[in-house]
């Protein structure tokens, strides 16, 4: 019996995605705090002081076990930067609202996550951000992602190639991995950056 390179390609993924979420799931609350405090200090002092002036940002909100990017969103609004966030749509689509501390979330209809309740903006936005930062679970030297699985980003990237942001994934510091450490596809994108609590790496 031939083996199915797909089938494989998934089951290597999965493995992978367990054995971080894991690791994830054991870190204590103070831990966890801590490096999202030092992760607002290394994204904000890399944003104002290496890209020149950045009006406008794209995140997200952290879920549990991710890394917390909750002082990070309230850092960047306290320097003036506008911010969105994702809002998920029908057909793994993402829409975007405006954050503003102590906004109002919901859960999710559709994905495991809490969305800004707000007016929902498109792609045009874009045209305007300097850097989209988004989650994964790791990312290796050549900047491909290990995502979640939902999707969403891998569809929604190819979406703004056009524009000029660049596009950021915040990880652990023991995320950032050689190339090779796991799958990946032929349409998974890699990264400009990636963000971790200690440190910035530019993707060359």
């Amino acid at each position: 019996m031939t083996a199915n390179p797909a089938k494989n390609h998934d089951s290597g993924k999965k493995a992978v995605r367990a054995s971080i979420r894991a690791a994830r799931d054991s870190m204590d609350a103070a831990t966890r705090a801590e490096l999202g405090g030092k992760l607002a200090d290394t994204v904000l002092g890399y944003l104002t002081q290496s890209t020149g002036i950045v009006r406008k940002v794209a995140a997200y909100t952290s879920s549990p076990g991710e890394p917390d990017t909750s002082k990070l969103l309230d850092a960047l609004v306290n320097e003036g930067i506008e911010v969105f966030l994702p809002v998920c749509e029908p057909d793994f689509a993402l829409s975007w609202a405006a954050f503003t501390p102590g906004m109002e979330f919901q859960r999710s209809t559709l994905a495991p996550v809490m969305e800004p309740v707000g007016p929902r903006l498109g792609t045009e936005i874009f045209d305007d951000i300097n850097t989209l930062i988004i989650p994964a679970l790791a990312i290796d030297e050549q900047g491909l992602r290990l995502g979640q699985g939902g999707g969403y980003y891998d569809r929604f990237l190819p979406l703004i190639e056009d524009s000029p942001v660049r596009v950021a994934a915040i990880v652990y510091d023991n995320e950032y991995v050689p190339a090779g450490s796991f799958p990946v596809a032929e349409h998974d994108q890699p990264v400009d950056l990636v963000f971790t609590p200690a440190e910035v790496h530019q993707i060359i």
